[in-house]
């Protein structure tokens, strides 16, 4: 069992990052050590949307002075690391952070998908 655990942990590890210092941009996204991290479990208003300031000041006091670890899952296409986030060893959840304030009808999940490598087509 131990044995299963260490190797579950290593596995967790070879596909994250701990990250020195982290700022709030909004609810929804973090800067780590200079580069843009969105995560990928929570979904918060932008600022100039109902409940946005409320989210990044909620984000902002979840990661001041606290250690940061990044589950990372890629890239999305604006350039962001897509990752889960982990403060003190706990995944930071939507609850963290407040309901999905300002999201309503016309929030696209579309913008947040995973980039994966172009697959070659076969030519029919």
């Amino acid at each position: 069992m131990t044995r299963l655990l260490a190797f579950a942990w290593l596995a967790l590890l070879s596909n994250s990052a701990w990250a020195e210092r982290c700022i709030a941009i909004d609810g929804d996204t973090l800067v780590c050590n200079h580069q843009k991290v969105r995560l990928t479990n929570v979904y918060a208003a932008e600022m100039n949307q109902p409940g946005g300031s409320a989210a990044k000041r909620k984000m902002q006091a979840l990661v001041h002075n606290r250690e940061v670890g990044l589950v990372t899952h890629g890239h999305d296409r604006y350039g962001r690391l897509l990752a889960e986030v982990y403060v003190d060893g706990r995944r930071v959840e939507q609850a963290d952070i407040g309901p999905r304030a300002g999201r309503g009808s016309t929030w696209g999940a579309d913008r947040h998908v995973y980039v994966h490598a172009a697959q070659p087509r076969k030519a029919k």
